[in-house]
């Protein structure tokens, strides 16, 4: 009988002291820095300073002759700075309540395709 005891005893001491939670807890929240709506707002906005960043370099080392670019390079750089310009101006309603993120985020991903579509961008003299 004693046996019986501690047996249930041992079996039940882990139920009773309880047992950690089977799911994970939840993440943390993703700092989101000042002046931003939400986190995609300021995925959107850090992609485009960067692409903005690539677009004055490329056109600043082009204009002083560091970079030379060819009729191919030069037509799809300046298709890359159109769509530049537009998804700036979309984001930028976007963040001013004018226009929906699926509209920004979609002239985003257009400029993210034809930047990595650009082609090895010119020789450096």
């Amino acid at each position: 009988m004693i046996h019986r005891a501690i047996l249930c005893l041992v079996l039940l001491c882990p139920i009773l002291a309880g047992c950690p939670s089977a799911t994970a807890p939840p993440p943390a929240p993703a700092v989101i820095a000042p002046g931003y709506i939400n986190a995609a707002d300021q995925q959107m906005g850090q992609i485009l300073a960067g692409a903005r960043s690539f677009y004055v370099t490329i056109q600043t080392d082009s204009a002083s002759g560091k970079v030379t670019l060819s009729a191919t390079e030069k037509a799809a750089f300046n298709d890359f700075g159109m769509s530049l310009n537009l998804a700036e101006t979309t984001y930028l309603a976007f963040h001013g309540g004018t226009a929906t993120q699926a509209a920004a985020q979609a002239a985003v991903n257009v400029v993210q395709q034809k930047q990595s579509a650009l082609p090895a961008l010119a020789v450096t003299k």
